[in-house]
């Protein structure tokens, strides 16, 4: 094997492996190579701009697939790699037309089904981009990037028993970036639990664990003796208290502890739980009493609504996919200025991170500066009359409280959202405010004001749950 040869499989490597900047530096040495044959540099090229990519480098990653169709224009892996830069810089229909020559060229090759279901579903075509996805799981069934998309579009179509199958291959999809919990014991996929101790491990995000948390009683009513949950030191004081959980640790147990584990978000294949089955008695988190304690009368005193505001998720600035993510899903506090100019609404910050930065100056009570952990943000929570914010673990919190919550919801929304629907089956006391146009808030803003205007005209009596 040459030198060229053996560098090229050290970068495949790599990048297969997921370690996209190793990859990254060893296709420049490669591409540093004057003996290189032109197909090769190509395919170099094209690959280095996949990895760049997955780095956010997005730029760079255009112009080294450019690069590679300079060296060779059939190459449909390149054309494949910009339908997805394109796709994922908010440019849907040139990422469909990327997308479509690299299928002529190479009608077997999946990325392109990939990229193209992606845009797709920022054009709110969600019935064509499960027809892609489908395809693209035809063709490549068992690389795990296709199998958690597939997952995904299934379960906001609601298709929840093949969808919470195939989710199952979340730890393997790289751009989550998620590590499987080492467990000694067994994992529970369906057997007997009478008089077993059973370890659920959460993951993921603090909304995922604030959302699935509601499946412990059924998992106790199987006939497990104690359920042992491993979460977060935020989440620990908050679901120690849930009815089902027996023990909360931040560190897994010694095997001795329990008899079987599973992942949190797994009991919803485990338990067979259908979309009309959903488990929704409100509330099923409660703040503990010490936080009630703490929090009682911290809040101003008003004849009016007390409205708590959360505007931004986490940036998660060193995760390119997440951060895209959350661009879309946060706004800018100026932006919901309509909503402070409401008569009688009391607004109260929920907000935590690098936007709460953006309060300076406005007229919004701010207690999170007080805030250890979610048991003293519900402890807040429950003392409003109404939660509104974009789609982060608050909103979660708040349905899970049994409070009044309105979500704003980006365009291309979230699985767990569904569709065509501005309720949800996870939360009775949530409303669902969609985007009708890709990054488009103002009529967003417009409607919520709107309806807050409303709420605040009507006697407190009248103003029902939502």
């Amino acid at each position: 094997m040459s030198t060229a040869d053996t560098a090229f499989a050290t970068a495949l490597r790599l990048h297969r492996a997921g370690c996209w900047a190793q990859a990254v530096a060893v296709y420049d040495r490669l591409l540093g190579d004057p003996r290189l044959d032109p197909v090769q540099a190509a395919q170099a090229y094209a690959n280095r701009g996949a990895a760049l990519r997955r780095i956010g480098r997005a730029d760079e990653a255009a112009a080294s697939c450019i690069e590679a169709l300079v060296r060779c224009p059939e190459l449909a892996e390149a054309y494949a790699n910009i339908g997805a830069i394109l796709q994922e810089a908010d440019h849907p229909l040139a990422a469909l037309d990327a997308c479509r020559r690299a299928i002529a060229l190479s009608p077997g090759l999946y990325t392109p089904y990939l990229a193209m279901a992606h845009a797709r579903q920022d054009r709110g075509d969600h019935a064509a981009a499960l027809a892609l996805l489908r395809r693209a799981a035809t063709l490549a069934p068992a690389t795990p990037s296709v199998r958690y998309n597939l997952a995904e579009a299934l379960l906001q179509h609601g298709l929840f028993e093949e969808g919470w199958r195939v989710y199952e291959s979340r730890w393997q999809a790289r751009e989550l970036a998620l590590t499987r919990p080492v467990c000694t014991n067994p994992e529970w996929t369906d057997q007997d639990l009478t008089g077993k101790t059973l370890l659920v491990v959460e993951e993921q995000g603090f909304g995922d664990t604030l959302q699935f948390i509601r499946l412990i009683p059924l998992v106790k009513a199987r006939g497990a003796r104690r359920v042992i949950l491993h979460c977060r030191a935020p989440l620990v004081r908050l679901l120690a208290g849930v009815e089902g959980v027996d023990a909360v640790t931040t560190a897994l147990p010694d095997a001795v502890a329990y008899d079987l584990w599973v992942p949190l978000m797994s009991l919803m294949q485990r338990l067979a739980v259908a979309p009309d089955r959903i488990p929704a008695a409100m509330p099923y988190l409660a703040p503990p009493p010490d936080a009630v304690t703490r929090w009682s009368g911290a809040l101003p005193e008003t004849d009016g609504l007390r409205v708590g505001l959360v505007w931004a998720g986490d940036p998660r600035l060193g995760h390119a996919a997440a951060s895209r993510t959350d661009a879309r899903r946060s706004l800018a506090l100026t932006q919901l200025a309509p909503l402070l100019t409401v008569p009688g609404v009391c607004w109260v910050s929920l907000q935590k991170g690098p936007a709460a930065a953006q309060l300076d100056g406005m007229a919004i009570h701010d207690p999170m500066p007080g805030v250890a952990d979610f048991a003293d943000t519900a402890a807040i929570v429950r003392q409003l009359d109404l939660v509104i914010g974009v789609d982060t673990a608050v909103v979660h919190l708040a349905g899970a409280l049994g409070v009044p919550v309105w979500v704003l919801s980006r365009f291309s929304g979230c699985w767990r959202w569904l569709l065509d629907r501005d309720d949800s089956p996870w939360y009775p006391t949530l409303r669902l405010f969609r985007q009708q146009h890709p990054g488009d808030w103002a009529p967003v803003v417009g409607r919520v004001r709107e309806e807050l205007l409303r709420r605040v005209r009507l006697p407190r009596h009248d103003r029902g749950p939502a």
